[in-house]
């Protein structure tokens, strides 16, 4: 880290800093406001931004937000009198109550240099595992390929694919193929629905095969990069699909499977009868199966109840109501 923003209202205490920051061999750039420090930043980016809360206009707390939004690898180190101004959800790397003495600042600034130095060893992380899950995504499309080839039909390759590197996702995919029959045929659109419904429901997780291994097996929580990662095995589901010859219309149902009946799912943050019906479908009976079975990943096991309480719960936000009292038809009769 070699450049500080000094982002306060007081020249004396800007000045101050300044010196202090000069004394730990690092350059310093100052700011009166919020205004300044954007400007500032706008010209030349720097490594760490320490700032004044009170200040006229916009608040050090509204500046700090900016800065994780427009500037995320900056790290923020906020200066108060009133340390009850910062909650734990600021995105900062620590904070300095007034009066601080030099030791002080300089204990922040150092660990504003350990925050940006995670933060930039997360971002290389995330592009690593970008960059592994696209390849993957075009390795299997390749083998799709060369495998059909031989005589295979497209959709009995991708199952033996996701049998070979994800077993469970495959026998959660058969499992959720029946479900979702199911409710079609309750719903009365089995036979406009089928096949591509049985091929969705099926395959809807065949991207999981190209999430790297690294999340898959990995034995603790997932971090907001990481799982923003995994989530993306719906489109690298639905791109493999599209690339087949007869599962190409496959494609738009599994891009749309975890979107959410009122909005707000991904990845297209579709709502209502924007989302395709077999889609709807899947989601619920995904749900079910997954809420029943629990997950290699410590996700709890519910019994049959818990999970339709959730269904319920959640129905008319993220399920259809319809396909969530169609599938509520088919659990009471088995």
């Amino acid at each position: 880290m070699a450049s500080v923003l000094i982002v306060d209202d007081e020249p004396a205490v800007r000045d101050l800093m300044a010196r202090w920051v000069a004394s730990l061999g690092l350059e310093s750039r100052m700011a009166a406001d919020a205004e300044q420090a954007l400007e500032a930043l706008r010209t030349e980016p720097c490594d760490l931004a320490v700032i004044d809360v009170m200040m006229p206009g916009h608040s050090g707390l509204w500046l700090a937000s900016e800065l994780r939004r427009t500037h995320p690898h900056t790290a923020v180190v906020i200066a108060t009198g009133h340390a009850e101004a910062v909650t734990d959800d600021q995105p900062i790397a620590d904070f300095l109550t007034k009066p601080f003495a030099r030791d002080r600042f300089a204990l922040a600034v150092d660990r504003g240099r350990q925050w940006r130095k995670q933060v930039l060893e997360e971002r290389r992380w995330l592009a690593r595992l970008s960059l592994e899950l696209h390849d993957t995504t075009e390795q299997i499309c390749a083998e799709v390929e060369r495998r059909t080839a031989r005589g295979a039909s497209e959709e009995d390759v991708l199952a033996e694919l996701t049998a070979e590197r994800t077993p469970d996702v495959m026998q959660h995919g058969e499992r959720v193929a029946r479900y979702a029959q199911a409710v079609a045929r309750e719903l009365g659109c089995e036979s406009a629905l089928s096949p591509a419904l049985r091929h969705a429901a099926r395959l809807h997780d065949v991207g999981k095969i190209a999430v790297p291994e690294a999340l898959r097996t990995k034995p603790s929580a997932l971090t907001p990069g990481e799982d923003a990662i995994v989530r993306r095995h719906v489109d690298a589901g639905a791109d493999i699909l599209a690339s087949t010859r007869t599962l190409g219309a496959v494609a738009p149902i599994v891009r749309a499977t975890h979107e959410w009946y009122a909005g707000g799912g991904y990845p297209s943050n579709l709502a209502g009868v924007a989302i395709p019906l077999a889609a709807r479908i899947v989601a619920a009976a995904d749900a079910y199966d997954a809420m029943t079975q629990g997950s290699p990943q410590n996700r709890p096991r519910f019994d049959s109840a818990e999970a339709v309480a959730e269904l319920l719960r959640c129905s008319g936000s993220q399920f259809d109501p319809h396909v969530v009292t169609a599938f509520l038809s088919v659990l009471s009769r088995h």
